[in-house]
């Protein structure tokens, strides 16, 4: 008799009988971002110490061992449901379904609506040769932007905001998996301009996405602290300087807003 496939949720799931199953989630997505930042020459994450501190806790009763096996399936699944109607953005649907707070539920916008107001907006703004800005000050999971990459083209960058830090690392790990390697997913209060807490670089050269630890060195930070003062009403087009801080490189660079 075949054994039952394992798949992402059944193998957290297996976690509950002695462990919260929210900080277990929360511990797998500190994990698979210390992993997707590994140091070529070292071989070992650039936050190897986080990643021991977090894995310690389960090194007792050798469930550590599950958490590649979770990754494994989480790509895999992702994988298989690329192109399905209902999106890939496995990490949401299970938060949303059974991670909520009691009194306080936590519902994303539903993938069709997503690829709605996506294509939408895309329709809006031509291509034009012209590399983009999007940005989701609420992102949630990121499922708005990932539908926007499927929308716009995967070429673009997307940026996320959001004051909740699970679902900022959520946004960052799916973004990833699904070949979105320029960007950053912002951890905090879209409403305070200045707020800043951490931030996830989205990168393709150095592969990975790496941890940003001080406003100053987040671009994502800078672009929506001036857009934000320049432009209080949120006005989906406001122009902006080149990644590169030379303004004459990008004059017609926008920042598109979800």
């Amino acid at each position: 008799m075949k054994s039952k496939k394992e798949t992402f949720g059944s193998l957290l799931d297996s976690f509950g009988y002695r462990y919260n199953i929210r900080e277990v989630f929360d511990d797998f997505l500190t994990l698979t971002l210390c992993a997707f930042a590994q140091n070529p020459q070292t071989r070992k994450s650039y936050y190897e110490d986080e990643y021991l501190a977090t894995i310690q806790k389960y090194k007792h009763d050798r469930t550590c061992d599950v958490f590649p096996k979770m990754l494994g399936a989480l790509v895999c699944e992702m994988e298989d449901r690329v192109d399905s109607d209902t999106g890939n953005d496995l990490l949401g649907e299970y938060y949303e379904q059974h991670l909520y707070r009691k009194g306080a539920s936590q519902y994303f916008t539903p993938w069709p609506v997503c690829m709605f107001i996506a294509r939408t907006t895309s329709g809006t703004n031509p291509e034009g040769g012209q590399q983009k800005r999007i940005l989701d000050p609420t992102c949630g999971s990121g499922r708005m932007l990932l539908a926007g990459s499927k929308s716009f083209g995967r070429q673009h960058r997307y940026y996320g905001i959001d004051i909740d830090h699970t679902c900022v690392k959520m946004a960052a790990i799916t973004l990833f998996l699904n070949g979105v390697f320029g960007g950053e997913i912002m951890c905090a209060n879209a409403l305070d301009r200045n707020d800043f807490r951490v931030s996830y670089k989205l990168s393709f050269l150095p592969f990975g996405i790496f941890r940003i630890e001080e406003k100053e060195h987040s671009l994502l930070w800078d672009i929506y602290h001036n857009a934000m003062a320049k432009s209080p009403s949120s006005s989906p087009n406001v122009q902006l300087p080149s990644e590169s801080g030379d303004a004459s490189m990008d004059q017609g660079s926008q920042l598109t807003l979800f």
